[in-house]
């Protein structure tokens, strides 16, 4: 296992290198980008701050020809820019980037310096950014995940138990309507049934009518926890309408091998053998698809927290992209490559914690 792991984290990075190379290239040649912009602000005829201009360059590493400027967005050891800090009310200034016992210094994305905002909010750093929205994106995908696990797995158990029973076609076609309903339209719907209309019968004379607000992550707790009833229910009911078909399928296919067969005619105990023996193994392709799922933990739901106006990571980086705000395009896509490849390996690691017959070398 341990020289599995040790191979896989070197792909790992291999995998890295090249998913950043992508992002940079696509993102600085496409249409519109950096380079374009550069070249209409010096080609519009107006006066404009030649110091912009340079700011622009060295954000994206085009004051070097391609692709020396990929590598200088990796890692600069020319740029020594000084940045402040004020730590318990005392301004402090350091080197940008990393300074290891004062030999490597320089910044990059490979120091944790992802750039500075230019058009969301001007000058203020990408890392920053993220950190105001992360953990509004963290609290909502949190308990939608958690809630569609908890609710998907039981539900899919019981539908393979008894395949084409009543309570197998109700989450089948509850399954089928989940999957195949936009998440914007079952928003819009929600905010509709369960916002507008109310809060029109409230003002209307029934007072004692509750209703729910149509977006916003609120500032209380008790707030908080009211603004994120519509969008967790959206994200749940796509969840588990997804993961309790699959969890669905790969216990009808456990349950018919031999091994679990062989524990039905020995007596075992109904219980024993679905959760001792059949759900284990059911766990495995499941397993890829929760692990899968964890950069959505980071990323966000777009179209979810548009719709709803939450201010999280899936609505930040559409507005990025909306205004291009390249540098924060680039960071987002940048940490959601590293967890796409953590979660590959994560994934490896749990297939052999649930199947002993799993063995990796």
């Amino acid at each position: 296992m341990a020289a599995y792991i040790v191979r896989r984290f070197f792909q790992g990075l291999v995998v890295l290198f090249l998913s950043t190379f992508l992002i940079y290239s696509i993102l600085i040649i496409t249409p519109g980008g950096p380079r374009d912009q550069i070249r209409a602000l010096t080609e519009s005829g107006e006066i404009i701050n030649p110091d912009l201009i340079r700011l622009l360059e060295k954000q994206y590493g085009l004051d070097k020809p391609y692709p020396l400027s990929y590598f200088l967005w990796l890692f600069d050891p020319e740029d020594t820019t000084k940045v402040t800090y004020t730590i318990q009310g005392e301004v402090l200034t350091a080197p940008k980037g990393i300074n290891l016992f004062g030999i490597i210094q320089g910044s990059g994305i490979l120091t944790g310096d992802m750039g500075e905002s230019v058009s969301i909010d001007q000058g203020k750093s990408v890392v920053a950014l993220m950190g105001d929205r992360l953990g509004n994106t963290l609290t909502l995908m949190g308990l939608s995940t958690l809630l569609s696990i908890l609710i998907a797995i039981p539900i899919g158990i019981i539908s393979a138990i008894r395949q084409y029973s009543r309570l197998d076609y109700t989450v089948t076609a509850f399954s089928f309507l989940g999957l195949s309903m936009p998440t914007f339209w079952l928003g819009l719907m929600l905010i509709i049934v369960f916002a507008i209309l109310p809060q029109q019968l409230h003002n209307a004379g029934l007072t004692w009518l509750p209703y729910l607000p149509t977006g916003d992550t609120g500032d209380s707790t008790i707030d908080r926890v009211y603004h994120l009833v519509l969008p967790v229910l959206v994200l749940s009911f796509v969840g588990i309408a997804g993961l309790s078909r699959y969890v669905r399928a790969s216990m009808l296919e456990v349950l018919r091998q031999d091994y679990v067969r062989t524990a039905w005619s020995k007596g075992l105990s109904h219980r024993a053998i679905i959760l001792r023996h059949a759900l284990r193994n059911a766990l495995v392709p499941v397993i890829t698809i929760i692990t899968l799922g964890l950069p959505d933990l980071f990323g966000g739901a777009i179209i979810t927290e548009t719709v709803f106006n939450y201010f999280g990571m899936g609505k930040l980086f559409f507005e990025a992209v909306s205004v291009l705000d390249f540098p924060l395009v680039m960071g987002f896509l940048l940490i959601n490559v590293v967890l796409i490849v953590t979660a590959n390996v994560v994934a490896d690691m749990l297939y052999a914690a649930a199947d002993p017959r799993i063995r990796f070398t």
